[in-house]
């Protein structure tokens, strides 16, 4: 997400079905401090049908929080909003771009980024909702080491890399195809924003693709070997904080694992890039992200004509 991407969305099955397992083995649970992946209701959360017509959104977030620091109360460094449509089974996946200059209830106009860091999850769903008009179910916040951790133990995640990635800054050293990368090295890909067409843009959309290859990955392994369903609810078990019941996990991590991988749109919010009071910012096309938020609440899709451009040329 620039330092680092929101990757929970990217490990939302594997999370959500492992503190589900961990809540009724009995498993010790990770705390809002060590979890790699901290789950959280707006406004009571919603108990979503899986087969149902209700759109679920969730909005997930890369914590910038270094070792002992409140990933909760750091700010956010990646940030996509997730809808899904249980019935069709299809999703939209929107990047924001974590410097986008935006309202922020309580603190006036800042860095979309300020809102987690001055007041939590709650005041960064609220930050979204305000602008853009979307009612947020759940969020969900993760960590570098966390993230790490749970790629390891699922054993590497394969992502389709979809051009030359050669950035120091954020250890990227990609040749293009697929490729099997471990925890340290999806964090690097999603992180890059130095060799990546569109800078930050395009680093939110690479933070798309790596949900994208995760819920590939996950159905694959689970249809050619069922047992690999453990592996999975494993890494999750001591990497989750969350306050949701047990029904509401099942139930998410069921919607969540029956999406069609081919239903998925990864888009980023469209925008350029200035300077505001000596800042570095992003604003945003407000008439088109609201366009955008609108559509895909209504059904997890987009029409055509509020699909943006691929930042990098490649969505």
């Amino acid at each position: 997400m620039s330092r680092r991407v929101l990757v929970v969305a990217t490990l939302l099955i594997s999370g959500v079905a492992g503190s589900t397992f961990g809540s009724i083995a009995g498993l010790p649970a990770a705390n809002a401090r060590t979890a790699g992946v901290v789950i959280g209701k707006a406004h009571g959360g919603y108990t979503p049908e899986p087969t149902g017509r209700r759109t679920i959104t969730i909005l997930a977030v890369g914590s910038d929080a270094r070792p002992g620091q409140n990933p909760l109360r750091s700010r956010a460094d990646s940030i996509h909003v997730i809808f899904l449509q249980p019935r069709k089974g299809q999703a939209v996946i929107v990047g924001i771009p974590r410097d986008s200059w935006v309202s922020i209830p309580g603190l006036g106009t800042n860095k979309i980024n300020a809102a987690m860091g001055s007041g939590g999850p709650a005041r960064l769903v609220g930050t979204i909702e305000r602008n853009f008009g979307a009612r947020i179910d759940y969020w969900a916040v993760t960590t570098f080491w966390g993230i790490t951790r749970m790629v390891n133990q699922v054993g590497g995640l394969q992502v389709r890399i979809p051009f030359e990635m050669h950035d120091p800054y954020s250890g990227s050293n990609f040749h293009r195809g697929l490729k099997r990368l471990h925890g340290s090295q999806v964090l690097s890909f999603a992180r890059d924003r130095h060799s990546v067409a569109g800078g930050d843009f395009g680093r939110q959309e690479n933070g798309g693709r790596v949900f994208e290859s995760a819920l590939v990955q996950f159905q694959k392994e689970y249809r050619r070997d069922p047992s690999r369903l453990l592996t999975w609810m494993a890494a999750g078990v001591r990497n989750v904080d969350t306050e949701l019941s047990v029904d509401q996990l099942v139930r998410l991590a069921f919607t969540a694992s029956h999406l069609r991988p081919a239903r998925i749109r990864n888009v980023v919010l469209p925008g350029g890039t200035g300077s505001i009071g000596g800042l570095s910012v992003v604003t945003l096309s407000m008439s088109a992200a609201r366009a955008i938020f609108s559509d895909a609440k209504t059904d997890g899709a987009l029409r055509p004509g509020n699909v943006p451009r691929s930042p990098t040329g490649t969505g």
